[in-house]
C-alpha cells in the first residue's frame, strides 16, 4: 500500500512543474522553525487539535524546505504540524521546496504566508455565523471571543424607502356551479377584503391566459403584470377604433 500510495504521489509531482513537490511525512519528523511571528493561543491551538482530530486529517498543507541534509523544515503551517502531533496523526501531506534557499528568503516566506491571509468583510461573517446552528459546529469555526464580541456589536439595517402608492387588483376565476360559486365568493371575501376584486367564469381563465401569452411572445415582454397591462392598451385602442367607426 504504502509504494501505491507514493507511486501516486511521484506522478503527481511529475505533473507539478518546477514547484513545490507533494510529500507525505511523519509530522514528528518535521523541524520547525526557530522562530515564528505568527502567535495562537492556548484556547485556539486546543480547538485546532480537536479540529485535526475530529477530521482525522489536515485540510490545509504546511509548506516546507528540504534542506541539503534531507531534512525538511516547516515555513508555513508550524501551528497545523504542532496539533497534528497532539491529535495522533502520524502522517500529513505537506508540500516540500527541494531548490536552495537562503534564510532571508525562508523568513520572507513565513512573514508572507503569516501576512496575507485576507480579511473578513463583517457582515458577511455574522449571517455565515448565524446559520450555524450546532454548538459544536460553532466550536469548531474557532473564531475567537474577540471576534465574536464584534458580530455581537453589528446590527443590520434595511434601508428605508419612500412608501409606495399601490393597490391590489385581484382577478378571480370561479367555476359557474352555484354552489360553488356562492362558496369561492364567500372564501374571497374572507381572503381579499376592501380589495378591488374582479370575478369572472372559469372558462374565462384559458382566453385570458392565452391572450397574455400572446402578447408576451409578439411584444418581447417577460413580465406577466407587464404583459397584462399591454393587454389593457391594445383593448383600448380597439375600443377608440370601435367608437370612430361608429
Amino acid at each position: 500500500m504504502a509504494e501505491e500510495t507514493q507511486e501516486l504521489i511521484n506522478q503527481l509531482n511529475s505533473r507539478m512543474g518546477d514547484g513545490p513537490k507533494l510529500a507525505l511525512v511523519d509530522p514528528r519528523a518535521l523541524k520547525l522553525a526557530e522562530k515564528n511571528a505568527r502567535y495562537m493561543d492556548k484556547t485556539t491551538f486546543d480547538q485546532l487539535v480537536a479540529n485535526i482530530g475530529r477530521d482525522g486529517a489536515l485540510e490545509s498543507t504546511p509548506l516546507c524546505h528540504k534542506g541539503p541534509d534531507g531534512v525538511l523544515t516547516v515555513i508555513s503551517g508550524i501551528h497545523r504540524d504542532m496539533a497534528a502531533r497532539e491529535a495522533g496523526l502520524t502522517s500529513i501531506f505537506v508540500l516540500v521546496i527541494d531548490k536552495p534557499l537562503s534564510r532571508g528568503m525562508m523568513i520572507a516566506k513565513q512573514i508572507s504566508h503569516n501576512a496575507i491571509v485576507g480579511q473578513d468583510d463583517m457582515a458577511t461573517l455574522k449571517s455565515l455565523w448565524e446559520e450555524i446552528q450546532d454548538m459544536e459546529q460553532k466550536m469548531y469555526a474557532g473564531l475567537d471571543s474577540e471576534v465574536l464580541k464584534e458580530l455581537d456589536k453589528l446590527e443590520f439595517s434595511s434601508i428605508s424607502e419612500a412608501p409606495l402608492d399601490f393597490r391590489t387588483i385581484t382577478l378571480a376565476f370561479l367555476p359557474e356551479e352555484p354552489e360553488a360559486l356562492k362558496a369561492a365568493l364567500a372564501e374571497a371575501d374572507v381572503l381579499f377584503g376592501d380589495e378591488d376584486n374582479y370575478v369572472l367564469s372559469m372558462k374565462h381563465f384559458g382566453q385570458v391566459f392565452e391572450a397574455v401569452a400572446d402578447v408576451k411572445e409578439k411584444y418581447n415582454i417577460v413580465s406577466n403584470p407587464t404583459a397584462f397591462m399591454k393587454l389593457i392598451e391594445l383593448a383600448r385602442e380597439r375600443m377608440a377604433e370601435a367608437e370612430c367607426n361608429s
